[in-house]
């Protein structure tokens, strides 16, 4: 979740300040706290948890894989993959795909700054976890998920720009059910969108995660240029400011 500390309420700034403190005079195990994570959890973090489980039961039912553009510190990659295991056991096809630089944003294009008032706009800016990172946290989810033994989620690093097109190439079976665009900037979200939209059948969901967001008005700009918004129904859940999806 992106935090832009000028956009934050003096009690937001509060209670973020608060969670190591609260969490760590918790009693209980590591594990028993973490399992109890909505002790913790602010409002914003379960309504993006709430968003992820809403679009996920939209996709349940149609065929394709999940490509995640942006994975930051791996929260909604592990979601939809869990997700998958508990609701589609035994769907091994439907693999959980996340692009990231894993180094933060590799370019800016004007199109991002012209209009946009975000302080993460520089080269490396909204750095997330490292690969090895979120790929130890994908081997813990391998130790206790169906069919173990077939990979569910693939890590690709790299300017999505390069990668994503790429990928497609190296595997021309690919069908993507779900999108979600979360990478912030004009020009990886176009690509993004021009690679793997016409590979979604009807039924599949595209997730803006940034759109009519002025820190952000790259995603828009892609999205109508590619999409053309007049052509998309767009709709959004009550209870998180951001995330948007239309369903093809």
């Amino acid at each position: 979740m992106i935090r832009e500390p000028k956009n934050q309420s003096s009690a937001d700034r509060a209670q973020f300040e608060r969670v190591e403190e609260v969490f760590n005079s918790s009693a209980g195990t590591l594990s028993e706290r973490i399992d109890g994570f909505p002790k913790f959890a602010s409002r914003q973090s379960i309504g993006k948890f709430l968003a992820r489980y809403e679009i996920f039961k939209k996709i349940l039912h149609v065929n394709g894989s999940i490509v995640e553009c942006g994975v930051l510190h791996g929260a909604g990659l592990l979601t939809f993959a869990k997700l998958s295991s508990l609701f589609e056991p035994s769907n091994h096809v439907r693999k959980v795909i996340g692009f990231d630089t894993f180094e933060g944003f590799p370019t800016i294009h004007e199109k991002d700054t012209k209009g946009g008032d975000s302080s993460h706009f520089s080269v490396g800016g909204l750095t997330g976890s490292a690969m090895d990172d979120v790929a130890n946290a994908v081997a813990l989810y391998d130790l206790n998920r169906p069919i173990a033994h077939i990979p569910k989620v693939e890590l690709v690093k790299g300017d999505l720009c390069e990668t994503a097109p790429r990928y497609l190439e190296e595997n021309p079976h690919l069908v993507v059910s779900l999108l979600y665009l979360d990478v912030d900037l004009y020009e990886p979200t176009a690509v993004a969108l021009r690679t793997f939209v016409p590979r979604m059948p009807r039924g599949a969901v595209i997730v803006f995660d940034e759109l009519n967001a002025k820190m952000f008005p790259g995603e828009t700009r892609a999205v109508d240029e590619v999409l053309g918004l007049k052509n998309l129904k767009i709709e959004r859940f009550p209870f998180d400011s951001y995330v948007s999806y239309c369903v093809l």
